[in-house]
């Protein structure tokens, strides 16, 4: 195959993860508002949360660069302790209840957009594209089990989910780096509606293969055993509760399939032994549906035509000799047959 580790490695640093400066601006929004939280629930007469939860793709580090235009997702959960979320009847608060209870808390006026209640949390927007949803969980003092405040509260474990993707780390050295690509393969196309990110993550760590030192054969080689998986079967449960995140049939998990089947189409062309640089350039270009390997296609694709040139030149000045040239005879053609005088 041909070698494009260091075109993968530079891909995937340079588009996909997130720069230094983005990750402190997302932990800056996320210590914000969580002191914008405590305020609003001391000014209102509401109870102090137990503590927070950072989850989702921040805390697992997955999260990957979005263009100018769309959304970062950062998820800071509030918790609270069961006893403190009691009515003023003295039954518990409705699940709606606590989540009004916190955009309440939260909307302190310095919003162009006011904190909207969502079926699942309270959402915030800023005007930069980011987009912080404040999850409402309860759960007893030691918080082993909790309930996400949604239609009604339902079973859920955030700190669970960070805790199961640290752990698959351990034994899996690109574990992090193929999550993100496979995220950025599907994020490339946004004219489909591929699996949630999550769901990506959790497919990747059940198919991971990283047997090589080299990212872009990891690379290859996971993208074809998710492409695998979702043929023998599309359900994917959620890993921490009892819950699916795809289920059999899934529209989504069908269009991954087929978009996954073309990329290892277009990479089984690595395997030729003349497969050029460029080449092999515009079909990770093409797979990862980029721009980025442009400027690097030109540039191989110049080196390649110079080398050509210089290969014709050399095969220009120094002919090879026709059978049976005789230089004896400076340059006549003479018959070369060993018998001829004998």
């Amino acid at each position: 195959m041909k070698n494009c580790r260091k075109d993968i490695e530079r891909y995937h640093d340079t588009r996909v993860k997130l720069t230094n400066s983005q990750l402190d601006d997302l932990e800056k929004k996320r210590k914000i508002n969580r002191k914008r939280v405590e305020r609003g629930l001391a000014a209102n007469g509401e109870p102090a949360p137990h503590s927070f939860v950072t989850q989702g793709s921040f805390a697992m580090g997955t999260i990957i660069q979005e263009e100018p235009d769309k959304t970062y997702d950062l998820d800071e959960g509030v918790i609270f302790t069961r006893d403190s979320l009691i009515g003023p009847q003295g039954a518990d608060k409705t699940a709606l209840d606590a989540r009004k209870m916190v955009r309440d808390a939260v909307d302190d006026g310095s919003f162009d957009t006011p904190p909207v209640v969502k079926p699942n949390c309270v959402r915030i927007v800023y005007r930069d594209g980011v987009q912080v949803d404040m999850p409402v969980y309860r759960g007893g003092e030691l918080q082993f089990l909790m309930e996400l405040a949604g239609v009604d509260w339902k079973e859920s474990n955030p700190k669970g989910v960070t805790e199961w993707f640290q752990r698959a780390q351990e034994a899996r050295p690109f574990l992090t780096l193929l999550v993100r690509l496979l995220k950025s393969f599907c994020k490339n196309r946004p004219s489909y509606s591929l699996p949630s990110g999550f769901a990506l993550t959790v497919l990747v760590c059940e198919c991971y293969q990283g047997d090589s030192d080299r990212l872009d054969e990891n690379v290859r080689w996971t993208f074809k055993a998710v492409h695998d998986r979702l043929v023998a079967g599309s359900h994917v449960g959620h890993p921490v509760v009892a819950e699916s995140l795809i289920e059999d049939g899934d529209p989504k998990a069908a269009k991954l399939v087929e978009l996954l089947a073309a990329a290892m189409q277009d990479l089984e062309e690595l395997d030729l032994p003349n497969c050029a640089r460029s080449r092999a350039l515009k079909i990770w270009g093409k797979v990862f549906c980029t721009d980025y390997f442009d400027s690097d296609i030109k540039q191989a694709e110049e080196e390649e035509k110079a080398k050509t040139a210089r290969a014709m030149s050399a095969f220009g000045s120094n002919p090879p000799k026709p059978w049976g040239w005789d230089d004896s005879t400076c340059g006549s053609w003479k018959l070369s047959d060993p018998h001829r005088d004998k």
